[in-house]
């Protein structure tokens, strides 16, 4: 039951830090337009943070609307931040064993 815990614990930190990243990324990019700047390093550098968080599931589509409208994207989001906190769980598990026999 633990393992389970911790592995919903850093699926809900992944989900939290997927959707903060997208919302400063847009934010940043609005501001620049507003500016009248073409372009952003740390806009350009979050939207590539953006892409590797959602690597595994929503990959090139990132917000594909027309397989999920609506809340619906959140599905494929939750089971993106899963795979990435069992991914992390089971790497962390396996650190700790190898330490503890090395």
């Amino acid at each position: 039951m633990k393992k389970l815990t911790t592995v919903f614990a850093l699926a809900a930190v992944h989900l939290a830090i997927s959707k903060l990243v997208v919302a400063v990324a847009m934010q940043i990019d609005m501001f620049a337009a507003n500016a009248g700047w073409t372009t952003v390093a740390l806009g350009k550098t979050l939207i590539a943070l953006t892409r590797i968080l959602y690597f595994p599931i929503i990959t090139l589509s990132l917000y594909s609307r027309q397989w999920f409208p609506g809340n619906w994207i959140y599905v494929p989001i939750c089971a993106n931040s899963l795979l990435w906190g069992a991914v992390i769980a089971i790497a962390f598990w396996w650190w700790r064993k190898r330490m503890k026999t090395g």
